[in-house]
């Protein structure tokens, strides 16, 4: 039943059918749906979602919001796929803790390894290590392969035939804007948004420090930072200059000792 279950979901979230390669912007999980939202299988490594706590056995509940709750895998699929490097708020659940964290999305791209190259390259070996395989394949490409896929599960360690192998592929991590620190996304956040107008950004904290609040817009580009250094515990407002933002749907993120935290809103 386990096995039924990995070879379904990647198949749906992550390796695509054989018969066609598949690119897409997505954060790196490989999950199936539960009655609460989609459990993650599988973290894929050197992919957005391992640069943070996120990790086999959660339950991701919310995308920007909407929740996971009683949904299809084709829902939720559509929810964390999107466009490249547009940040996303990530609700999810580990263990006892709920937590958030703002992820921007990387290009992914599963398709085939070519066993004739491969074994090409091998000479008269019939099986060879999967690490080994990722360093040839990755020299070989623009993308980096970060997984090697054997009938649809994920090879990590050991040895592996050349036939029927599929490759997960990322874009080069500097091809992209700066993601929000690892060290941060994982914690309980000690902010949470309460207000977003043209005139100022209101904030809650559970703990006086300073806060960096960034805004970006729908396409990922950052639109302003503000900083508040002396931020008091409760209620803090601040003010910005909106006259040349456009109205429209923005991410607000909030820095606060130690913690990272990300909300959609409306700037009408």
């Amino acid at each position: 039943m386990k096995r039924l279950i990995k070879a379904s979901l990647l198949a749906a979230l992550v390796a695509a059918p054989a018969m066609a390669d598949e690119a897409f912007g997505g954060i790196g999980v490989t999950i199936y749906q539960i009655r609460n939202g989609v459990k993650v299988a599988e973290v894929i490594p050197n992919t957005p979602a391992a640069d943070t706590k996120i990790q086999a056995g959660d339950v991701i509940i919310a995308v920007d919001g909407v929740s996971l709750k009683g949904q299809n895998i084709e829902f939720s699929k559509e929810q964390l796929r999107g466009q490249v490097n547009k940040p996303l708020e990530v609700t999810f659940v580990s263990g006892a803790d709920t937590m958030s964290t703002v992820i921007r999305r990387a290009q992914i791209t599963v398709k085939d390894l070519e066993s004739e190259g491969v074994e090409a390259w091998y000479g008269d070996k019939t099986e060879f290590n999967a690490q080994e395989l990722e360093t040839y394949a990755s020299a070989k490409s623009e993308k980096q392969l970060v997984a090697v896929l054997k009938h649809g599960q994920r090879v990590s360690e050991g040895t592996v035939n050349a036939a029927g192998l599929n490759g997960i592929y990322i874009e080069k991590a500097d091809e992209f804007a700066p993601k929000a620190p690892s060290q941060n996304v994982a914690k309980v956040s000690s902010a949470t948004l309460k207000g977003f107008s043209r005139k100022a950004v209101s904030f809650e904290l559970k703990s006086a420090g300073p806060a960096i609040i960034t805004i970006m817009n729908a396409d990922g580009e950052q639109v302003a930072t503000l900083r508040a250094d002396n931020a008091q515990a409760g209620f803090n407002t601040l003010g910005w200059n909106s006259e040349n933002v456009p109205s429209g749907r923005y991410m607000v993120t909030i820095e606060h000792n130690g913690t990272f935290s990300g909300k959609n809103a409306v700037l009408k």
